[in-house]
């Protein structure tokens, strides 16, 4: 227990830097109550401006006697020198000070479950974590849930800065939580331009929401708990494990790592060789990094994001733009689990075997993430292909067809990029698209749907049902029945959402076509982002429920059930005896 003076500097910056940036928030998005003063408010704010080093540096000197070691110091409290200094060139400056003292006052938060310098009360602090998990009963699926609303309405709050506006003023409560809904869900969908209607920190928010949306919350918590050399709780590392489907403390560890350096390697290079074809194209280099890079982390996160109007469909034949783009969508939807295991066996021991032996080393979930993504965009390819080959293609050579139709079969894994207006396709065509968007990514991805590994277990449950077989099989392999359960589970509760969801649009938006609503919702609960351009078109009600949808589709429509449903199990279980019940 931490002596009473050690716990004042924390005290002190959570009520005066607290004030402050309450203050100065509350002004920003002009959401001041009627009864305030408005001088008071500025004199709180001009106050606070100064007291929030003098606070900091209050915190620094405290914590500077409370340790013995040097050291252990520097390491623990960098970050409080790192944002003093920059405070104190800046003397004065609100913006300034109200940025580093929000982003000082979460550090302090979050340093109140890190261990102390000795671990020496790392018992009593698992104890009290526990205690709180315990009281507040959070299950893994619910802390997902609230970690995916926590962010989401701190992007909105963002969102709505005047700052994050290219006119300079506050964004709408529905817009700003739409778009943050959006961009953490890795969706695409938008109520308003991203190249026009944001200014670059507002571009910027929505590029961190993507990423932290795409890693998913708990994976980018891990992997900044890993880096900093803390270590995971017992229930985070349940969690974790649960999330990545791990039976170790090591194999997590090591998961949480090749997460975070597939991640940020594969989008690097991506962002590299955009950066190349955006120079070509005749954009200034620092603009060609910046768009390299946005491009990058939306096509490996299939957020579909762009800062285009149009998408990509000024890049429809442009090959060193769509298949960078291509490939990130590819590997993004794969899932971190495949990519690990393509990794070893192609660059790890077994790389001097054969390519066949290779492939047989890999696991039973890679081989039917690989198999069914591949059919899924050959079949999409081909479609597509034939579908608009003398209507929307026709001004195309057989290349560019091809290429064309390859790029949207490829964003169909729900990566939301186009390079050809959708309202240019079939009807039949609209259609078809909807039912692989449906589908979406592989599990453990960045990507949205029912996933792969579900459609295949379904088809094979199918199809082991009509050869009359007890058993569902896989490449010489038995699927557990829970497993089986849970995907046509997954299936049917994904249809019951999405068919009532199109019920209450046609319902709000009733000047909207049913195609539209239709492609919308489908687009929406597979975490998309393609549309028939009824998005920014919406009414209040109608962007609500497509959020839903959204913040629906990126947890897992089981997920969501689970979270709001599971039952403490601690109260024991049953066993009831079998009832036959004919079906057919």
């Amino acid at each position: 227990m931490k002596p009473l003076w050690q716990k004042i500097p924390f005290l002190l910056e959570l009520f005066i830097n607290g004030t402050f940036i309450l203050f100065y928030s509350l002004r920003s998005i002009e959401r001041l109550p009627t009864g305030w003063n408005p001088e008071w408010v500025e004199r709180v704010i001009s106050y606070g401006t100064y007291a929030v080093p003098v606070t900091i540096l209050i915190s620094i000197v405290v914590h500077l006697i409370s340790l013995k070691d040097l050291e252990i110091f520097f390491r623990k409290h960098i970050f409080s020198l790192t944002v003093l200094i920059p405070l104190l060139i800046t003397w004065g400056d609100e913006l300034f000070a109200w940025w580093l003292a929000s982003a000082h006052l979460l550090s302090s938060v979050l340093s109140l479950y890190d261990d102390d310098e000795s671990n020496k009360n790392s018992f009593e602090v698992d104890r009290l974590k526990e205690g709180i998990f315990s009281a507040l009963k959070l299950k893994p699926a619910q802390l997902v849930l609230l970690s995916f609303s926590a962010v989401i309405f701190i992007g909105t709050f963002f969102l709505m800065l005047p700052f994050s506006s290219a006119s300079g003023d506050s964004m709408g409560f529905v817009d700003a939580l739409f778009m943050a809904t959006s961009a953490t869900c890795v969706t695409g969908l938008a109520t308003k331009s991203l190249a026009t209607d944001f200014s670059l920190f507002g571009q910027v928010v929505i590029l961190v929401l993507i990423q932290i949306g795409g890693l998913s919350i708990m994976t980018l918590y891990s992997s900044m708990t890993i880096l900093l050399g803390r270590s995971l709780g017992m229930k985070d590392r349940v969690i974790m494990q649960d999330l990545l489907d791990v039976s170790s403390t090591e194999e997590l560890l090591e998961m949480v790592i090749d997460i975070v350096k597939y991640t940020f390697v594969i989008e690097i290079w991506g962002a590299i060789i955009l950066t190349i074809a955006f120079t070509f194209d005749g954009f200034e280099f620092g603009t060609a990094i910046y768009y390299g890079f946005f491009h990058s982390i939306s096509a490996f996160c299939n957020a579909g994001f762009s800062l285009f109007d149009t998408s990509l469909e000024s890049y429809a034949t442009n090959f060193l733009v769509t298949g960078p783009i291509m490939a990130l969508i590819t590997l993004g939807g794969l899932g971190f689990v495949a990519l690990k295991e393509l990794r070893e066996i192609f660059f790890g021991a077994t790389a001097s075997l054969s390519f066949s032996q290779r492939i047989g080393r890999l696991g039973i979930h890679t081989k039917v993430v690989l198999i069914t993504t591949f059919i899924l965009t050959i079949a999409g390819t081909i479609f597509i292909f034939f579908g608009e080959f003398l209507h929307a293609f026709d001004s195309y050579n057989i290349w560019q067809k091809f290429h064309v139709s390859l790029f949207q079969s490829v964003t169909l894994r729900t990566a939301g990029f186009n390079t050809i207006p959708l309202t240019s396709l079939h009807t039949y065509t609209l259609y078809a698209m909807t039912l692989f968007m449906f589908i979406g990514g592989s599990p453990g991805s960045t990507a949205g749907g029912v996933k792969t590994t579900s459609l295949a277990i379904l088809v094979q449950s199918i199809t082991s049902t009509l050869k009359g077989q007890n058993s569902v099989t896989i490449l010489d392999r038995t699927i557990p029945g829970p497993i089986v359960v849970r995907a046509t589970a997954l299936m049917f509760i994904s249809i019951l959402i999405t068919s009532f969801f199109i019920l209450v649009l046609m319902r709000f938006e009733p000047n909207q076509s049913f195609l539209g609503i239709f492609f919308e919702v489908i687009s929406a609960s597979g975490t998309v982002g393609l549309s028939l351009g009824i998005t920014p078109f919406l009414s209040v009600a109608g962007k609500v429920c497509v959020s839903m949808l959204m913040f629906s589709g990126r947890i897992g429509p089981l997920t969501l059930i689970l979270a709001i449903g599971q039952q403490d199990q601690s109260k024991g279980s049953f066993e009831y005896p079998d009832g036959r019940i004919m079906i057919g």
